[in-house]
């Protein structure tokens, strides 16, 4: 796995040692099947300060009236674990798109999320990470979605700003909106308060790479993981192909300073990841090597 995460790393020199201090790392709470305090605990223990709350484990196969509920009892769990919050990863499904064609539909989704955003208050999150679309979508209507998801967007962002957290779009992979980083910065280009949710596994037309230099600047948070280099797999940083040491390299040269937020979920064998397998690649990113 060392050998994978340095690979693409031809220098790293003394500045990068002073950031790499200066790093912090976060998981999302889809990491476990249903998180429970000693999650969070064992989470900590190993060096992971921060959480991303994936808002779909809460929302999901239940009524509205018995979200709020849910996401009260697992901010007492985060809370007694010592962990902070960094994001809200907002609910979404094939149902619940706020780009879709009827406009009814999409008015009942984006009212939702607007909800959802305010429930997030308690959390005092940093970021919200928002999907512009669900899939598939056509080429004959993806014109008309994408000018839906900039109205929504738009809309939404002032929530966001409600609760004092960033808005921030993330790329998405196939027919999804957003699926390339041009795309997405068009989508975001009238709201330059919106930032973007860059998933390391999601542009599949192109390269993790390519991906961060053209639309680096526009980045707000991360969701990191690591795949072949063909479909999302959400794989531990170490399993995949992307070359970690320049991917990260070109993001904080176009700026970022936020957490790193893993949204690897497996190993390459299939196995469900573990918090201490996480943390331990995340040192391996940090090495000057």
């Amino acid at each position: 796995m060392r050998k994978i995460l340095i690979l693409g790393c031809l220098f790293i020199g003394l500045s990068f040692s002073v950031i790499a201090q200066n790093m912090q790392m976060g998981t999302t709470t889809a990491l476990w099947e249903k998180p429970i305090t000693a999650d969070f605990a064992d989470a900590k223990e190993n060096g992971i300060e921060y959480v991303e709350v994936a808002l779909n484990q809460y929302y999901r196969n239940v009524s509205e009236d018995e979200v709020i509920p849910r996401i009260n009892a697992l901010k007492a769990k985060i809370d007694s674990a010592g962990m902070k919050v960094w994001s809200i990863h907002l609910p979404f499904s094939r149902t619940l798109d706020i780009s879709v064609i009827d406009d009814e539909a999409r008015k009942r989704s984006v009212d939702i999320i607007a909800r959802m955003i305010k429930a997030s208050a308690i959390f005092n999150p940093s970021k919200l990470v928002l999907h512009s679309s669900s899939e598939p979508i056509d080429d004959s209507i993806r014109e008309q979605r994408i000018s839906n998801a900039i109205e929504s967007i738009g809309f939404l962002r002032k929530y966001a700003e409600e609760i004092e957290a960033q808005l921030c779009v993330e790329n998405l992979p196939r027919t999804c909106l957003g699926n390339t980083p041009e795309e997405l910065l068009r989508i975001i280009a009238d709201y330059p308060e919106v930032g973007i949710c860059f998933d390391t596994n999601h542009y599949l037309t192109g390269t993790p790479i390519h991906f961060a230099k053209i639309a680096g600047h526009r980045i707000g948070t991360l969701h990191i993981s690591d795949y072949d280099g063909v479909n999302e797999s959400h794989w531990i940083p170490g399993d995949g192909t992307i070359p970690w040491c320049e991917l990260l390299d070109i993001i904080r040269d176009k700026g970022y300073k936020g957490i790193y937020m893993y949204e690897a979920l497996k190993s390459k064998d299939g196995v469900r990841a573990t918090a201490k397998q996480l943390a331990n690649s995340f040192e391996l990113l940090k090495k000057d090597e």
